[in-house]
């Protein structure tokens, strides 16, 4: 009836080179924990807004 699925085998190369060298990161970023990105993400919430609705008043 159902069918197990079948372990992959794991990456172990690609494993080893995470490990190693870890998640990619950006040097001198802000955090989303920041109140400067916190500021950021709220400016640009604001302008998709006004843009989605300037899109929207031009198809009525």
């Amino acid at each position: 009836m159902f069918k197990r699925s079948q372990r992959t085998s794991k990456d172990r190369f690609g494993e080893f080179f995470f490990k190693i060298f870890g998640p990619a990161t950006v040097e001198g970023a802000i955090q989303g924990w920041h109140p400067e990105a916190r500021e950021q993400y709220k400016q640009l919430r604001a302008r998709q807004k006004e843009a989605a609705a300037r899109r929207a008043e031009g198809q009525s």
